[in-house]
């Protein structure tokens, strides 16, 4: 359950003599290390480092990060992203004491095969994918797996209680009635029928019967003035 560590190289960086934008100009990301008893550091990595990690690592896994050949256990914290071009444009890594326990937020990964799902025609609906714990960052896991095979009947629903997980290892900080995923119906499609609104005439057209007593009304009267 737990994961491997990544490896990312960090350049220290004096942003009063070199800018950001001069960091991004040599293909770099300006970055930011912090943490409890960690003095806030700014820092350089790789475009292609940083990218290639936060992909394999994301947000929940340790990081050994070397700073000029000291090396530090971070977690990615934020990411910030170029609002056009979409790329990493900044990062804050949360230097992490291995000793205290963290708060982390780790992905939940669906598993097994649910009977309502197969045989009943129901609907798999996620309204969450995401749960808050509190461990040790050397036990951080991957990610914590849901196993739908308690999604029996159509209703079924799995809650953060459900989960199947060591609660001495990992304290869950979020709610534990929040709803992680359920088996709905699918929904029927419902075809109305419109009632006919005159009747049809042979030619293909509607006479109304109101119509056709003012029009009988109207000869008659024709009719009369002739006399």
């Amino acid at each position: 359950m737990n994961q491997q560590t990544f490896a990312l190289s960090a350049q220290k960086r004096e942003s009063h003599r070199h800018s950001a934008r001069e960091t991004r100009n040599e293909n770099r990301v300006p970055a930011v290390v912090y943490g409890p008893g960690h003095e806030p550091v700014s820092v350089s990595v790789d475009n292609s480092d940083i990218l290639r990690t936060y992909r394999s690592a994301g947000k929940s896994a340790l990081i050994d990060l070397d700073i000029d050949g000291k090396n530090t256990k971070v977690l990615i914290q934020e990411i910030s992203l170029h609002p056009v071009q979409n790329t990493i444009y900044h990062v804050d890594f949360y230097a992490v004491n291995l000793k205290n326990k963290t708060n982390i937020d780790v992905p939940l990964n669906f598993v097994g095969e649910s009977n309502a799902l197969k045989n009943l025609g129901a609907l798999f609906m996620k309204e969450n994918e995401i749960v808050e714990i509190k461990c040790l960052p050397s036990e951080i896991p991957s990610e914590i797996n849901v196993d739908i095979v308690k999604l029996e009947n159509v209703g079924d629903q799995i809650m953060i209680k459900d989960l199947d997980i060591d609660r001495e290892k990992y304290e869950i900080l979020t709610d534990e009635e929040t709803l992680i995923c359920y088996a709905v119906a699918p929904k029927e499609e419902v075809i109305e029928d419109k009632a006919p609104e005159g009747i049809e005439g042979a030619d293909g057209t509607e006479e109304k019967e109101g119509e056709d007593k003012k029009e009988e009304g109207g000869n008659d009267k024709k009719e009369e003035k002739s006399e």
